[in-house]
């Protein structure tokens, strides 16, 4: 990909892109294109955790169980919660999952981390939400109203236990809830009933205060251009926030085996599977951050020093004790 970026600085993206025939090939271009034009200033951010540790790219066999998911020596362990009904009874809700459950974490912890609160406010309405999160607001089993609607409620009602190796012998535990409390209103417009429900949206979330201290403190900043172009694939989005997060880090190249990717990015039965999407994801991913500095091998992914997607003058660090004061 880093090709392409050349051809289009050298030859300019008319060109480049009337001598492209393959399809998936043209949106590439098209993409590195907007990626090399934006000012990015536009800047979302997600927590290091989750840029490390992700979530399930589509929806488990067994909701009811926990999702564990490990990457070197960081564990993570999302806990389905509960739901309360309106007639009294209760729901068991299963883990998030998918690109919309990512888009989701990353809204609600840029609007915190932006200003400088944990109480979010989704908006007026479902439409006007979904917008915001750059996604169509139509419903019907297709639509984005259901599965957006099913995702929120996941992330607000589950837990997440984080366990971080530190030493030989030795680890830290964390457990936590993202999310403290979420206020629900009656969503008048014509969108299915989820979780029978009776139309009710969740308007309002407040963010733990220990979930948003640590956040404003370990937010990773992410370009939200890019974030636009690759919010269709959980994969490829997993692959960027993990990359934001690694690569202007390194002080040397790295080769992370394809098994050893497979435990945060995919299965261990199924690494040969993986790496084969993961290379796919990565022309995406690549397309958006041109200066990511890797390369595919048959033995893994070497990862070389790269700068980062969003320079450091382009977003502000803030400190839990500023935000207090």
């Amino acid at each position: 990909m880093a090709k392409i970026h050349e051809q289009l600085t050298l030859e300019g993206f008319e060109a480049v892109l009337a001598r492209t025939e393959d399809p998936k090939e043209r949106r590439r271009v098209i993409m590195a294109h907007e990626a090399l034009s934006n000012e990015m200033d536009a800047i979302g951010y997600l927590h290091a955790g989750f840029c490390q540790a992700s979530l399930p790219h589509r929806k488990p066999k067994d909701e009811t169980a926990p999702w564990v998911r490990n990457n070197g020596r960081y564990q993570l362990v999302v806990r389905p919660g509960i739901l309360p009904l309106r007639d009294g009874t209760v729901l068991d809700v299963g883990v998030p999952y998918g690109a919309k459950a990512r888009l989701i974490m990353i809204y609600l912890q840029t609007e915190a981390r932006k200003t400088r609160s944990p109480h979010v406010d989704l908006g007026p309405s479902m439409s006007a939400w979904l917008r915001r999160l750059g996604l169509a607001p139509t419903g019907g089993e297709r639509g984005n109203y259901k599965p957006v609607r099913e995702q929120v409620l996941r992330i607000a009602r589950c837990e997440f236990t984080l366990r971080t190796t530190t030493g030989n012998s030795s680890a830290e535990i964390s457990d936590q809830r993202l999310i403290d409390g979420i206020k629900l209103w009656r969503d008048d417009e014509d969108t299915p009933d989820l979780f029978r429900t009776g139309g009710e949206w969740v308007r309002f979330v407040r963010l733990t205060q220990s979930f948003f201290e640590h956040l404003m403190e370990h937010a990773v900043p992410l370009d939200e251009h890019a974030i636009a172009k690759l919010k269709n694939s959980a994969l490829a989005l997993d692959a960027y926030v993990w990359l934001v997060h690694r690569l202007h880090r390194l002080d040397k190249q790295t080769l992370v085996p394809w098994h050893a990717l497979s435990q945060h990015f995919g299965s261990v039965s199924e690494h040969r599977v993986l790496a084969f999407r993961l290379k796919e994801a990565l022309k995406d991913v690549m397309a958006v951050y041109p200066d990511a500095n890797i390369e595919p091998t048959s033995k893994g992914l070497v990862l070389r020093p790269s700068p980062p997607a969003v320079p450091s003058n382009k977003h502000l660090i803030l400190r839990p004790a500023a935000i207090r004061g």
